[in-house]
C-alpha cells in the first residue's frame, strides 16, 4: 500500500484457531462482537486494526472505519461485521493490487497470485483484478509484447524461450504465442541464431541454440549452413 506499512489483512499473526485472512476464530459465536481497540497502523496512518472481544481482529482503510464511526465500545452484530470485513479486504486488495503495479507491470494471473500469496481472499482478488483491468492497468497482450520486445533487446533468444518466458509470467498460452511470434518472427530468430552460433562447431552450436530456446527447424537451418560453409573449398 502507498506510503508504506502493510496493507494485507493477514499483516499480523492470528494465532491458533483463527483464521489466516482477518484473525477470526474458526468457532466464532452469534452474539454480537465489542470493538476492544482500534490501533492505527502504517506509515501514512492508513489502516486501522480492529480488535474484537472474542479475540479476533480485522485489519480495515481508515477511511471505512470513519465511515462506519467505529470506536472503542462499539457493539457489532454479524451482518454489521461481515460486511465491514469483506468491504475492507476488497478496498485492501484493491490497494495492495495499485502498489504492485506501481512497481511493475502485471498480468492478470501474476497479480492474482501475489494477492493470493499475500492472504486475499478468491473474491477479494477477482474484485480488484476486474477493477485494474477496468482502470486500463492490466493489459496481458500489452504485458506480453513489452516483455518480449525486452527480452530480446538484452538477451539472443529463440521463440520457445520468450514463450516460456510468457508463460512463466502468467500470461495466457494464446496471447503468449501471439506475442512471441510478433517479437521473435523466422528472420529474427534465424538472424540471432546465426550470431550466437557464429563459428562454433556443430554440436556446440546446436546445444547453444536448443538451450537458448531455438526452434528447431531454425537451428537444424543454422547447422546446415555451418556444415556448407565448412565443405565448400577454399
Amino acid at each position: 500500500m502507498p506510503g508504506g506499512g502493510s496493507s494485507s489483512p493477514s499483516a499480523e499473526p492470528c494465532g491458533p484457531g483463527r483464521d489466516p485472512v482477518d484473525g477470526r476464530r474458526a468457532d466464532a459465536g452469534d452474539p454480537p462482537q465489542t470493538v476492544l481497540s482500534m490501533e492505527i497502523r502504517g506509515a501514512g496512518g492508513e489502516t486501522v486494526t480492529v480488535r474484537l472481544s472474542d479475540g479476533s481482529f480485522f485489519v480495515a482503510p481508515v477511511e471505512i472505519v470513519a465511515e462506519e464511526a467505529l470506536f472503542t465500545g462499539a457493539e457489532l452484530d454479524d451482518d454489521r461485521l461481515e460486511s465491514l470485513r469483506f468491504r475492507s479486504e476488497l478496498a485492501l486488495a484493491r490497494s495492495r493490487a495499485l502498489s504492485l503495479l506501481s512497481r511493475s507491470a502485471q498480468t492478470r494471473r501474476g497479480l492474482a497470485r501475489k494477492l493470493e500469496a499475500r492472504g486475499f481472499g478468491p473474491r477479494a482478488v477477482r474484485a480488484a483484478i476486474v477493477r485494474m483491468t477496468e482502470l486500463g492497468y492490466l493489459d496481458d497482450r500489452a504485458f506480453a509484447l513489452d516483455w518480449a520486445r525486452a527480452r530480446i533487446a538484452g538477451r539472443a533468444e529463440g521463440w520457445k524461450g520468450v514463450y516460456r518466458g510468457l508463460i512463466a509470467r502468467g500470461v495466457p498460452r494464446s496471447i503468449a504465442g501471439e506475442a512471441a511470434s510478433e517479437v521473435c518472427t523466422d528472420e529474427a530468430e534465424l538472424e540471432m541464431a546465426r550470431r550466437l552460433a557464429g563459428r562454433l562447431p556443430r554440436r556446440t552450436a546446436a546445444t547453444r541454440l536448443a538451450a537458448r530456446g531455438f526452434r528447431t527447424r531454425t537451428i537444424a537451418r543454422v547447422l546446415r549452413e555451418i556444415a556448407d560453409r565448412r565443405s565448400a573449398p577454399e
